[in-house]
């Protein structure tokens, strides 16, 4: 989301998932490798994204939420968003406090099992897109309530995880919902890729009031995202209407390919691209309240790794959250993809499961001897079916739950 505000612009960047596979941003890139194509025969593989997630623990989590009909949203209507990561708001006086955002869909949540996704995408990939465009277009606008978790910016030792990793909940019997806002998207693109191809966001891009935690997957983020934008768009990609705040902001950073605006404010000497200066230039603009210094300790001045991971826990709470017919198609897209993994990954899979919950990383076990056995009666020729075991669909209609 952009928000265009009196002050500049804010980029709020997120996930329909409320969580992240990994809390250290240096695996980043290794973790999207493992889910790209095969560098050498171009083929996206189960093993790969399993021989990733079985030695990275902390990512049971999303791998659950992932491979349930949580990872298959609908449609956009009916997608939750979450900022993922743990930001900070300070107010005038300097004082700070943890924020988590997220967006609930108005319109209720729904999801789909693995075979209705099959069913659906097999006919138009596009649905979902489809689905979003009509309902702007007839003036069922959809709209979204804008909420926030708050927490005290302080070290927590009563929970038993850290309240910076992104592989956690929050406890919204702890850190309730608090409703800030609502989107409502009523109107289309005029050109889709003027005003939304072309448009680029960064966690990076803030404005007063806000604020990064030490959430290192955040800090990685904002390094990463803006350099993405310079070289998907093009170093003055800033400068796009669709990316432009409406509000003027000027600064001295000026030049580079594609530069078609020179920034001038009211009175400002075009010689002078610097600050500070006597001779007419930009002065630094004088913040409205105390300056937010961030908390620190001398003995925090180095890197400290997350001491409280507990990476099973909420992967178990969040299988047993779930319905049964939930669980069924998260057993069957498990064992569907683990099927053909090397024995080792397949173990290790186990084991993370049944540390979560017994009963899930019982029905994985299961779900690949069957499967296992399945495959050595068919031959080597007898390709199972991605589909086998999967049930008819149902209704999968959500109300809002705690993910």
């Amino acid at each position: 989301m952009k928000f265009y505000t009196e002050d500049g612009n804010w980029d709020l960047v997120g996930n329909n998932l409320k969580i992240f596979f990994i809390r250290d941003a240096m695996k980043f890139p290794d973790l999207i490798h493992s889910q790209k194509p095969d560098p050498v025969t171009n083929i996206q593989s189960g093993e790969r994204i399993f021989d990733f997630i079985a030695n990275t623990p902390e990512a049971t989590h999303m791998a659950t939420f992932l491979f349930s009909p949580w990872g298959i949203p609908a449609n956009y209507r009916q997608m939750q968003g979450s900022g993922v990561n743990t930001y900070k708001w300070y107010n005038k006086d300097g004082e700070s406090v943890l924020v988590k955002y997220h967006w609930e869909p108005l319109q209720g949540i729904k999801n789909l099992t693995q075979a209705e996704a099959e069913a659906i995408q097999g006919k138009n990939f596009n649905h979902a897109t489809q689905d979003l465009f009509e309902a702007i277009k007839e003036g069922n606008y959809p709209e979204w309530e804008l909420c926030v978790q708050i927490m005290s910016d302080d070290d927590h030792p009563e929970l038993d995880f850290d309240p910076l990793d992104d592989t956690k909940l929050w406890p919204v019997d702890q850190f309730p919902f608090l409703p800030v806002g609502k989107m409502t998207l009523n109107r289309n693109p005029v050109d889709y890729f003027n005003e939304v191809e072309q448009s680029a966001f960064g966690t990076g891009v803030l404005v007063d009031g806000l604020a990064f935690s030490d959430d290192k997957m955040l800090q990685g983020r904002t390094f990463s995202y803006s350099d993405t934008q310079r070289y998907r768009v093009g170093p003055n990609y800033l400068q796009l209407p669709i990316n432009a705040p409406k509000t003027h902001v000027a600064t001295n950073q000026r030049g580079g390919q594609m530069s078609f605006h020179t920034d001038f404010a009211e009175g400002q000497n075009p010689h002078i691209n610097y600050e500070p200066t006597f001779l007419g230039g930009l002065k630094e603009a004088t913040p409205a309240g105390k300056d937010y210094a961030p908390r620190y300790e001398a003995a925090n001045l180095v890197h400290q790794k997350i001491d409280r991971t507990n990476d099973f826990k909420q992967a178990g709470e969040t299988y047993r959250n779930f319905e049964d017919w939930e669980r069924d198609d998260l057993i069957n897209n498990l064992v569907n993809t683990l099927a053909t993994a090397d024995k080792r990954i397949q173990e290790k899979m186990i084991e993370h499961f049944t540390l979560a919950d017994e009963d899930y990383g019982r029905r994985v076990r299961e779900g690949l001897a069957k499967t296992s056995k399945s495959m050595e009666d068919k031959g080597p020729s007898g390709a199972t079916s991605p589909k086998e075991g999967v049930e008819d669909a149902k209704n999968n209609s959500h109300s809002a739950k705690p993910y």
